[in-house]
């Protein structure tokens, strides 16, 4: 029998990148996010945050009003950072699976415009199939 997984929806990562450092917005995210990684290289700053909520549903909606929400609320000096970033990308990551159904999810036109009045772009990544 073959092994088989089922292809999932995994996590949302916001990915942003900018020609300054970015540790004001860690700093307003508090316990809002975990920073995945933090850094500098060649004068371009690049952070990686998650969402510390654990009660989140696993599905990709669901995590883009929770940044949404909490982008929302940016102070305005977090906001002019935040606009001040050369790339906003809300990046999901997608499990392949293995010898199951194809996954079929959907991004509602509403939260495509949110994205866009927040002028953050998509990425999406799937994870090649893994041994269940």
């Amino acid at each position: 029998m073959p092994l088989t997984a089922p292809a999932e929806f995994l996590n949302l990562d916001l990915v942003l990148k900018s020609d300054s450092d970015l540790s004001e917005i860690i700093k307003y995210l508090d316990e809002k996010a975990f920073v995945l990684s933090h850094h500098e290289h060649n004068g371009e700053w690049t952070l990686v945050l998650e969402l510390a909520d654990e009660e989140l549903a696993r599905d990709p909606n669901t995590h883009t009003r929770r940044f949404l929400a909490i982008i929302s609320k940016f102070p305005d000096d977090v906001r002019d950072i935040w606009k001040a970033c050369t790339s906003r990308t809300f990046s999901y990551g997608f499990d392949g699976g293995c010898n199951s159904p194809a996954l079929d999810t959907t991004i509602s036109a509403d939260l495509l415009l949110q994205l866009a009045r927040v002028s953050a772009d998509i990425g999406i990544t799937v994870y090649p199939s893994r041994q269940p």
